[in-house]
């Protein structure tokens, strides 16, 4: 019997070892522990010792700083199309800062008031990617609530 690591692959499907007489038998590999659903929310905003206190006032900064901008490309937009101008400003800051800013920093301004960070239900750090459609998935949640309310 070797003292060697086993090759990854004879962790996923099982091994041949042998006993103590000299025979083979086969180890089937222990069972992995499930993973979580693909679909599921798995980002959480809680501080390192896992209070949830300053979720929603965060929420609350980053998006009055989000329309702050859009506002104030509004008023300084001239013409009848300034309004398009300060709804296209604001998305654009909720979306660099909710997925630019939050991948390079690990936080927002909101977040980082309350000393909230963004992370996965296993410790790691979201991914470009996945703030990006999370991102998209708040923008749908909104539609989705309001058309609840029609």
């Amino acid at each position: 019997m070797t003292y060697a690591a086993p090759p990854r692959r004879a962790t996923r499907t099982g091994a041949y070892e042998r006993d103590a007489e000299g025979h083979l038998r086969y180890v089937a590999a222990e069972p992995a522990e499930p993973a979580p659903p693909k679909d599921e929310f798995v980002r959480t905003g809680t501080t390192s010792d896992g209070a949830e206190t300053g979720v929603i006032p965060a929420f609350l900064i980053d998006m009055a700083l989000h329309a702050a901008i859009g506002a104030t490309v509004w008023h300084l937009a001239a013409g009848p199309i300034a309004v398009i101008y300060g709804i296209l400003a604001w998305l654009t800051a909720s979306f660099l800062h909710r997925t630019i800013v939050q991948r390079l920093t690990r936080t927002t301004i909101g977040k980082c008031s309350f000393g909230l960070r963004l992370r996965n239900s296993d410790g790691t750090y979201p991914s470009l990617w996945q703030l990006i459609a999370q991102w998209f998935r708040g923008g749908w949640a909104c539609f989705d609530v309001f058309g609840t309310f029609s």
